[in-house]
C-alpha cells in the first residue's frame, strides 16, 4: 500500500514510515485529539484481500489486539485501537522512539553481553505476563522488540501473527521463519515454550551477529530448523562462557519439552549466567527486580509494578558505617533497604535498626519541605534503593497506591514497636 505523506486516517496524521513488515507499513503519526505521537501499522490490503484471511481471521485478530491492549507492562508496547475490515485495516500503538534491535544483529555492532541478557530478561517478565493472560506472542524477532531507552525494551506487535500463520507454508514473504519454532512451521499447537525459542534464536543472534539457522530456500530452511542441531554460539564467538552456550542450546530445543518448563526458571538462569549478584558488578536492572520481588514488604505488588519500582529507583552498594542520612538535613528522596541492616541514631542515641525489605526517610516524603528527624548509618554492607520524589509522582496510580499502603503499614509497625519499647522502660 502507497500512501502520500502526510496522510489522514481518522483522528491520526501520519507523519512518516518508521517500519516495514510482512503484514503492513508502521508510520510516526500524530493523534490530534491528544497532541501526542503515537505508531500507526496500516495492515498491507493483499494480506487482507488473501483468501486464508476470512472473517474468522479477521474477528480473531481483533480479539487477540483488543486483549493485547489490555495489557499494562513497562516491557510491552501499548496498543490503543484496531481497526479491520474486508480492504482496511490499521493497529495504532504506543510510539517508542529509538528503533528496535535489528540493527544490533551484525557482528560489528554487537551489543555487550550483559546487555544482550538484560534484555533478554526483560522479554521474559513481558512474556510470561502475557502468557498469564492466555496470550501468546508468535512472532518473536529483533524488529518486534523496540528499545525504549538502553537495556529498556518494548515488545511490539502482539496478535499480529494471525495475520498470516495460515499462509506461513506458502509464501516467501510470511513474517520471517528464520526465528519460528519447529512447532510453529510444523503447525502445531503453540505454547508459551514457542516463544520462548523465539527469543532464544534472537539471543543467538544479538550474541554472535549470526543466524543459528540459514538456507537458500524456505524449504530447506523448514528442513534445517525441524531437524538439524545448532552449534553453541561460542563457536561463533570462542569469549562466551559455556554456561551461556548451555542456555541458549536449551532454548532453541527441538524439543519443546527440553526447554526450561516456565519463563521464571528461565528468568533465573540468566541471572546466574550473568552473575549479575556479584558485588564488584555493580547493580542491573534483573539484580534490582529480584531483590525488590523477593521483598516480603512488596508481595502485593504484581510484576509490572515492580519494575515501575526499578525504574523510579537509583541503587547503590556501600559498605559498613557509611553515614546514608544526616539529621536536620532537608529531605528529598525516600529509601528502601534491599539488603544488609543500618542504625538510626539520634544526638547519637541509638533508636532503631533497620533490616532489608523495610522503607526509611519515609517521613519526608509524607510531609513534603521537612527535615530529616535522625541520621542513618549502614551497619554492614548495604544495598539501598533511593527514590526521589520526582520519579514517585510519575509512578502508575495503582502502584502509587499499593506504594503509600505498604509505607503506612510499615509506619504503622514502627509505632507499635516503639510504644511497646516505651511501655517497656516504663513497666
Amino acid at each position: 500500500m502507497s500512501i502520500q505523506l502526510p496522510y489522514r486516517l481518522s483522528k491520526y496524521n501520519l507523519i512518516r514510515q518508521i517500519g516495514e513488515g510482512a503484514t503492513g507499513k508502521v508510520y510516526c503519526a500524530l493523534d490530534t485529539f491528544s497532541g501526542r505521537e503515537i505508531a500507526v501499522k496500516l495492515i498491507d490490503p493483499d494480506v487482507l484481500a488473501d483468501a486464508e484471511f476470512n472473517e474468522s481471521c479477521r474477528k480473531q485478530f481483533l480479539n487477540e489486539a483488543a486483549l493485547a491492549g489490555r495489557l499494562a507492562h513497562p516491557h510491552i508496547v501499548s496498543i490503543l485501537e484496531a481497526s479491520v475490515t474486508e480492504d482496511t485495516g490499521y493497529v495504532v500503538m504506543e510510539y517508542v522512539p529509538e528503533g528496535n534491535l535489528s540493527r544490533y544483529t551484525f557482528r560489528d555492532s554487537l551489543l555487550p553481553v550483559g546487555h544482550v541478557l538484560q534484555i533478554i530478561f526483560k522479554c521474559c517478565g513481558a512474556l510470561d505476563y502475557a502468557f498469564r493472560y492466555g496470550i501468546i506472542h508468535r512472532d518473536i524477532k529483533p524488529a518486534n522488540i523496540l528499545i525504549a531507552s538502553g537495556s529498556n525494551v518494548k515488545i511490539a506487535d502482539f496478535g499480529a501473527a494471525v495475520l498470516y500463520q495460515a499462509q506461513v507454508t506458502q509464501k516467501v514473504t510470511v513474517g520471517t521463519p528464520y526465528y519460528m519454532s519447529p512447532e510453529q512451521l510444523m503447525g502445531r499447537r503453540l505454547t508459551h515454550l514457542s516463544d520462548m525459542y523465539s527469543l532464544g534464536i534472537v539471543a543467538y543472534e544479538l550474541l554472535t551477529g549470526v543466524l543459528p539457522f540459514r538456507a537458500y530456500d524456505m524449504l530447506e530452511l523448514f528442513e534445517i530448523i525441524t531437524k538439524q542441531e545448532a552449534i553453541p554460539p561460542s563457536i561463533h564467538r570462542p569469549e562466551l562462557p559455556a554456561k551461556l552456550d548451555r542456555m541458549i542450546m536449551k532454548m532453541i530445543a527441538k524439543n519443546p519439552d527440553d526447554r526450561y518448563s516456565t519463563w521464571t526458571d528461565l528468568a533465573l538462569e540468566i541471572a546466574g549466567t550473568g552473575r549479575f549478584s556479584k558485588f564488584q558488578q555493580g547493580l542491573s536492572d534483573s539484580d534490582k527486580f529480584k531483590m525488590l520481588r523477593a521483598s516480603d514488604t512488596l508481595r502485593e505488588f504484581s510484576d509490572p509494578e515492580i519494575w515501575e519500582l526499578v525504574q523510579a529507583s537509583v541503587w547503590t552498594k556501600l559498605p559498613a558505617r557509611t553515614v546514608i542520612l544526616r539529621e536536620d538535613e532537608p529531605g528529598q528522596s525516600m529509601y528502601f533497604l534491599a539488603a544488609g541492616r543500618m542504625k538510626v541514631t539520634k544526638q547519637d542515641r541509638l533508636l532503631n535498626v533497620i533490616k532489608a525489605g523495610e522503607y526509611f526517610g519515609e517521613m519526608a516524603y509524607i510531609r513534603r519541605g521537612t527535615n530529616r528527624h535522625a541520621t542513618l548509618e549502614s551497619h554492614s554492607d548495604v544495598v539501598v534503593a533511593e527514590f526521589p520524589f520526582p520519579a514517585l509522582e510519575k509512578l502508575s496510580p495503582g502502584c502509587e497506591s499499593r506504594f503509600v499502603k505498604t509505607l503506612l503499614l510499615s509506619l504503622t509497625e514502627r509505632l507499635m514497636l516503639a510504644g511497646e519499647r516505651i511501655a517497656h522502660m516504663h513497666g
